[in-house]
């Protein structure tokens, strides 16, 4: 497995993050008689690294114990090790924009093995926050839906049916008609005739991105309501809703077309104002935090 990069974003380096120290890659091997490997046994995060900048590293290692402990594999992570292994890695390699992903291995009998390995950063499509993107509706409910787990069958199938149809996620639609949230984004909605009120899923019923965190946090912080509620594919396609998607690698789009999973219908949605100013309103959050962080005004 193979997935380095280097400071500058080539894949040629062969640093990761084993266990805590930092390793050639070529030292890692995994075994296909690895039944805990081949059964998706263990949890994941991903951070992103922006101008040198780790985001959030404490958030995303919180859910990570939290998956872990969803999940009741027996493990030795620590926190601070964890933080201090994510930031070595950023040093040595002298990240400038990357992905980084924590991968932990769950052993029957023995404690979880953990690495840290660098990715390309993932950046928005082109005109994304103001034209919206394309997401297409798949039937599906995730397995341990609030752990970040490797078991990711699900997940793989409806995202790899979305990008043949050139859409930048798939949204999960549960047996009761409710969309919870994407393969890789969580899912906020906008009542176009009051669109005071911000709306997402609930958490009991999601995966909680750190992205979907820290926006919640900035609708605080703007004195801004929000509230968690179930949200009805029927609504949504009736007109009454827009929607925004959101992921630590591209913060928050809307969503302009939602795609049938048998390939019939396209459902346009509304791409209104108030979406794109949440998104907007985000980014100077975040670029605020990132100023706060660096020490700079």
């Amino acid at each position: 497995i193979k997935l380095i990069m280097d400071t500058r974003g080539s894949m040629n380096e062969t640093k990761i993050i084993h266990n805590g120290r930092l390793v050639d890659e070529e030292t890692v091997r995994f075994s296909l008689n690895d039944t805990d490997l081949l059964y998706g046994y263990g949890c994941y995060e991903v951070l992103k690294v922006r101008n040198g900048l780790l985001y959030f590293p404490e958030d995303h290692v919180e859910r990570l114990l939290s998956s872990a402990e969803i999940l009741g594999f027996e493990h030795d992570l620590d926190r601070d090790d964890l933080i201090t292994a994510l930031r070595m890695l950023v040093v040595s390699l002298e990240l400038v924009d990357a992905n980084l992903r924590i991968v932990v291995l769950a052993h029957d009998g023995r404690p979880a093995d953990w690495y840290i390995l660098p990715q390309p950063a993932l950046f928005p499509p082109k005109n994304a926050k103001t034209s919206g993107v394309d997401c297409l509706l798949y039937q599906g409910e995730r397995h341990f839906p609030k752990a970040k787990s490797l078991s990711m069958l699900l997940s793989t199938v409806a995202f790899r049916a979305a990008s043949k149809r050139s859409c930048y996620d798939a949204l999960l639609v549960d047996r009761t008609g409710e969309i919870t949230e994407g393969t890789r984004t969580n899912v906020f909605f906008v009542d176009k005739d009051a669109p005071d009120t911000v709306y997402t899923p609930p958490a009991a019923r999601v995966l909680s991105g750190i992205t979907r965190k820290t926006f919640l946090q900035s609708l605080d912080a703007a004195g801004r309501p929000w509230k968690e509620a179930p949200l009805r594919l029927d609504e949504v396609l009736g007109g009454r809703y827009g929607l925004l998607v959101s992921s630590t690698s591209t913060t928050l789009v809307p969503v302009a077309r939602l795609l049938d999973q048998e390939g019939i219908g396209v459902h346009t949605l509304p791409v209104f104002d108030e979406l794109k100013k949440l998104s907007a309103h985000y980014d100077v959050w975040l670029s605020a935090r990132e100023a706060e962080l660096r020490g700079t005004p």
